[in-house]
């Protein structure tokens, strides 16, 4: 994309959404220009609850961005976090027969693959094709290897899709401003590009994202995403658990969490919650342990679900170099965060770094910003263009 071109991008998320217009400079860095974070009551977890409710409250944000930046915009590129993305790995490749790589062999493997994708996912779009691995003749290749002689190519590649009902809501949302959606782009995955922008010698790692509503995990391998898994669950499950075992309100749960640290209760001393906690709440003599062995079992399972009892990480044999852990609530991070990390099966601690990405954050949008305006190499767009393959328009920006 050119300099000076504004682009709007919006990220959903629970009872939310961000908004940010971004362009490149001429020095070509992506810069913020305007951002706002808006209530929407009728986005829950990511899903539209109401589709014509929702759509009024993105008209009046539209009007006043378009009113700070004194542009109208026609096109708007949305983040979405939805547990329903589904995450295909496929191996393509081709004989050569001792015939150099060209970029029509690269088309071919791409096509291959994403036909038997679209074949085996009827109703399901691409949303994102990645390409993890370039194989020639059984060795790996550091780039792609053009122009080099060989018998054997093969692309090892990961594909993103989302259901075409989920694409249809979102698009529908939009419609009510006049906007058309010219990209959806997974939340997890523009997370991890902005992590890789701004760490340049990450190559191999680990994310896992605890939401108040929804928690995910990505693997990256040589800077590229090769696995990715949203849950239907966040860190909310906590407070609802206590809420119901030991019946106190949301409210009382986070005063505790924010005196109380978990993490280390030999250092607090307390065997019972004090009176002070009971708000809204009857008075019930409850132990700070019994609270402990609730908010454990929880954690035990979350992480058991996502990264120690999750099958499709089973070939990593708990080997990943690096693990990041971001959460999205202030008070389970300064006060739940360590049981979280001391959960991970087979990981030293010095390997884990955990982080509170606040709900004003906009890592995920600057992420997206990137991949849209300089585009990334690991990516393959999988758009149609009538005078080429619907692959070969990825190549020819890079050769």
């Amino acid at each position: 994309m050119e300099a000076n071109q504004e682009k709007l991008i919006a990220e959903i998320n629970d009872k939310q959404i961000k908004y940010a217009v971004f362009r490149l400079n001429n020095k070509l860095d992506c810069e913020i220009l305007s951002k706002k974070i808006s209530k929407n009551i009728e986005i829950q977890a990511g899903k539209i609850l109401d589709i014509k409710n929702a759509g009024k409250l993105i008209s009046e944000d539209l009007e006043e961005i378009e009113k700070e930046v004194n542009k109208i915009f026609r096109k708007i590129s949305v983040v979405i976090n939805q547990k329903e993305i589904l995450c295909t790995n496929i191996t393509g490749f081709k004989q050569l027969n001792g015939s150099k790589v060209e970029k029509s062999d690269l088309d071919y493997i791409l096509n291959e693959a994403k036909s038997s994708v679209m074949k085996n996912q009827e109703k399901n779009s691409i949303l994102h094709i990645l390409n993890s691995n370039f194989i020639l003749d059984k060795t790996k290749q550091e780039k792609i290897p053009l122009n080099i002689f060989g018998d054997h190519l093969s692309l090892h590649m990961t594909f993103l899709s989302l259901p075409k009902n989920n694409l249809k809501n979102i698009n529908a949302l939009f419609d009510n401003s006049d906007l058309k959606v010219d990209r959806i782009i997974s939340k997890p995955l523009v997370s991890g590009l902005d992590l890789l922008n701004k760490n340049k010698d990450l190559k191999n790692f680990a994310i896992i994202h605890f939401d108040s509503e929804l928690s995910s995990v990505s693997l990256y391998e040589d800077s590229s995403l090769t696995f990715l898994k949203t849950f239907p669950f966040g860190t909310n499950s906590i407070y609802r658990d206590i809420a119901q075992l030991c019946s106190l309100k949301k409210d009382e749960i986070r005063l505790i969490f924010n005196e109380l640290n978990f993490n280390n209760l030999q250092k607090e001393r307390v065997k019972y919650l004090d009176k002070k906690f009971f708000i809204k709440s009857d008075f019930t003599k409850l132990s700070v342990n019994h609270l402990k062995s609730i908010i454990d079992a929880r954690i035990e399972e979350m992480i058991n679900y996502i990264f120690n009892k999750n099958k499709n990480l089973n070939y990593l044999d708990n080997k990943v170099p690096f693990i990041y852990v971001f959460f999205e609530d202030k008070c389970v991070f300064n006060n739940l965060g360590d049981l979280f990390k001391n959960s991970l099966n087979n990981i030293e601690q010095n390997k884990i770094l955990s982080k509170w990405f606040p709900l004003d954050d906009f890592s995920a949008l600057s992420g997206a910003a990137e991949l849209i305006l300089k585009g990334w190499h690991k990516e393959a767009i999988p758009f149609t263009n009538k005078k080429k393959s619907v692959i070969s328009g990825f190549f020819s920006r890079f050769f």
